[in-house]
């Protein structure tokens, strides 16, 4: 009995383990001049997945954690930048990098706008040109600049921090504080409402620590 006991509990964590996993097909066009795509799980950057390219479109199908972040990028560092992030939340999904689209998961483009609009709000790259050699118009225009963009970087702290709480259960709220976590420090447990939400486990967040 205890060894039929111990087939039967085998069986359901092996059942429950494999119910985790989903394959998915993962397909698109890239850019003509494009030459690399790297496919990354869960930012596992040493294993990464050079995918082959034939006349700007590439094809793979992969079998995942249904919680996975799957990044498709030509580099593998910066993720903060990247365009597609994908959810497995379908079993085929296809992404156009010459457009930005991506059709087939409902929550890979649902985190694609959200990150849009947080890397748009931000300060990255602004500053304010000097043409003269006044020392005080440029301490003006420092000042000023710098100004701006602290009320830039409050404008992507609000769009993260709204994203949060009206997706608060949502899985790709990992990827969210994964990518920006200098816009919710100190400020978490705030924003969700409650301590350790569903997705507050997700392997991605253990790279963080």
């Amino acid at each position: 009995m205890k060894q039929l006991l111990f087939v039967l509990a085998a069986i359901m964590l092996a059942t429950t383990a494999q119910a985790k996993k989903v394959k998915v097909t993962i397909d698109g066009t890239v850019s003509p001049s494009q030459t690399k795509l790297y496919l990354i799980i869960n930012e596992d950057t040493a294993n990464a997945q050079l995918l082959p390219i034939k006349d700007a479109k590439f094809s793979v199908t992969i079998k995942v954690d249904r919680n996975a972040f799957i990044r498709l990028h030509d580099y593998k560092e910066w993720p903060e930048r990247s365009a597609f992030v994908l959810i497995p939340d379908s079993k085929h999904i296809t992404i156009n990098w010459n457009t930005g689209e991506i059709s087939g998961s409902k929550q890979s483009k649902e985190l694609q706008t959200i990150c849009k609009q947080i890397r748009d709000a931000g300060p990255n790259g602004f500053h304010i040109d000097v043409f003269s050699d006044d020392p005080e118009a440029w301490k003006a225009a420092r000042e000023q600049e710098h100004s701006i963009r602290e009320s830039m970087l409050y404008e992507q702290k609000q769009i993260a921090k709204l994203a949060m709480v009206e997706n608060r259960d949502k899985i790709y709220d990992a990827w969210i504080v994964y990518a920006f976590p200098e816009l919710l420090e100190g400020e978490l447990d705030a924003i969700v409402g409650y301590k350790n939400p569903k997705w507050v486990k997700h392997p991605i967040l253990k790279k963080k620590k």
